[in-house]
């Protein structure tokens, strides 16, 4: 297919919902138009009968491959010891790991103060490993203790790094998980995602181009990864125009909330004497933060606390500083979710991009008043980051939360509950509909090094979009949105546009 044209359709955002006629070339927009114009030969005509095009989303911050092999663990959210121990049984496979998902603090009684021992009595020499519902800690069995060199009275808790060792010993190859990642990413109306994962990551992607699929894909490389590597092979990959490109070094600064991990310039109010854990700090993060801007990349730091947040400052400053005048480089901070305000000009000097997950709050705000105080009013600051001139792009961190646009947008211009209810936290953080949607649109294309115009549908610029039966502006989740296909990279991608003929 080379002209398309879609006839009766309501374009969001747009300054009305008269009715008008897009034509698409080659899967670049060629222009809007009043109804029926004369705009020559097409080579197919398809009537919208009124429905919304919008542009397809752009999630900037996610664990792609790692959100399909979730989707197959044990759920562990909300149950009863029980019913955990129920659903983990009948999980179980041969010659494979049990994999769970979701448990949160406190611990039942009968897990206590020995998690493993609990697991190897209902498990016997099984490996088992338990993923806290922020990704950050896991409960494990003796076998998978023994080989990672614990010692035999360790209680089966572990934290950050460890965790990530422990996951490292059992988690399944990812390469033959792109497929189902993108066409994932395409039923909740995302056609552009930023991904965090690991090398093996970057080579499924390798071996398997997204963009055959009709999704782009950016990703983080991991920093012990870049300092492993030869000079030569440690530059960025991929030009905006690619499907797939790898841009940024991914470090941590620090842990999260909920594990009490994230790292404060004070102690949390419920545990004073707690700062969290700086994961990454001092002269070795800023020598890494040089070395990777000598070599044209840019940084994406982690950081949930504000003392991370002000280390990831500095840290991007120092990149800056070492990297080569004009090249096409964004640093960003990643959840960016307690700022000290003092720290905003500062912000703003380094230049950094603010990747937020508004929809983090859903859980978090249970806790968020009782850890942090009254610093809580600068927790996922989106309108005050906006307010000051920081840049500010959106994503789900799916799979920690659940992999729907709405759904983040939603959360951005209420925080509330999830269901809806109660009273929003951090009102004077909320934003409008138009300010979420360009940042999981037009505002986030350029910081994910996506080709110009993406996330616009202006007349030149890449035609991807999504068709709605639903008003925009009306939507909390994709279920209410109405999402009939997806159009990307020159492509149907649901219902090869049968709904329209």
């Amino acid at each position: 297919m080379s002209r398309l044209l879609l006839k009766s359709i309501r374009r969001y955002p747009h300054p009305n919902s008269e009715l008008q006629d897009l034509l698409v070339d080659s899967g670049v927009v060629v222009g809007w138009n009043p109804v029926d114009s004369e705009l020559g030969k097409v080579d197919e005509v398809l009537e919208l009968d009124g429905r919304w095009v919008i542009p397809g989303f752009v999630d900037s911050h996610l664990h792609l491959l790692y959100t399909e092999q979730h989707s197959r663990q044990v759920s562990m959210a909300g149950k009863s010891l029980s019913e955990c121990l129920y659903d983990l049984k009948a999980g179980i496979q041969s010659n494979r790991a049990l994999v769970g998902h979701g448990w949160r603090d406190p611990l039942p009684s009968e897990m206590n103060p020995d998690p493993a021992s609990f697991l190897d009595q209902h498990f016997p020499g099984l490996e088992v490993l338990l993923w806290n519902a922020d990704f950050h800690r896991v409960l494990v069995s003796r076998p998978l203790l023994q080989r990672l060199g614990k010692p035999s009275d360790h209680s089966g808790i572990l934290v950050e790094e460890e965790a990530e060792a422990a996951w490292n010993l059992i988690k399944e190859p990812p390469a033959s998980e792109v497929e189902g990642a993108c066409q994932r990413l395409l039923r909740n109306g995302i056609t552009a995602a930023t991904t965090f994962d690991r090398g093996e990551s970057i080579a499924a992607f390798h071996e398997n181009s997204p963009g055959q699929y009709g999704v782009w894909i950016r990703h983080g490389l991991p920093e012990e990864e870049f300092l492993a590597m030869e000079a030569e092979v440690a530059v960025p990959q991929g030009n905006r125009d690619d499907s797939f490109a790898v841009r940024w070094i991914k470090i941590f600064s620090d842990g999260t909330l909920g594990s009490r991990t994230a790292w404060l310039k004070s102690g949390y109010s419920d545990d004073p004497d707690n700062l969290g854990i700086a994961r990454r700090s001092g002269d070795s993060l800023l020598e890494t933060a040089e070395k990777a801007g000598r070599a044209g990349w840019g940084l994406a730091i982690h950081a949930i606390g504000d003392a991370a947040v002000r280390e990831s400052i500095r840290a991007i400053h120092s990149a800056r500083m070492a990297r080569p005048d004009g090249l096409d480089v964004y640093d960003r901070i990643e959840h960016l979710q307690l700022l000290d305000p003092g720290d905003t000009d500062d912000l703003l000097k380094c230049g950094a991009v603010a990747s937020i997950q508004p929809c983090h709050l859903f859980e978090d705000r249970a806790i968020v008043r009782q850890r942090w105080g009254n610093r809580a009013d600068y927790a996922i600051p989106f309108r005050f980051l906006l307010d000051r001139g920081v840049p500010v792009i959106s994503g789900t961190d799916a799979p920690i939360e659940v992999l729907d646009p709405w759904a983040d947008l939603h959360a951005a211009q209420e925080r509330r509950a999830r269901d809806g209810e109660g009273e929003p936290e951090g009102p004077q953080q909320r934003v409008s509909f138009e300010e979420a949607f360009a940042a999981k649109t037009a505002a986030a294309a350029e910081a994910n090094f996506l080709p110009s115009g993406y996330g616009t549908l202006n007349p030149g610029s890449p035609a991807d979009f999504q068709v709605l039966d639903q008003i925009p502006t009306e939507i909390t989740t994709l279920e209410e949105a109405g999402l009939v296909d997806v159009f990307s990279m020159g492509q149907w991608r649901l219902n090869d546009g049968n709904e329209f003929r």
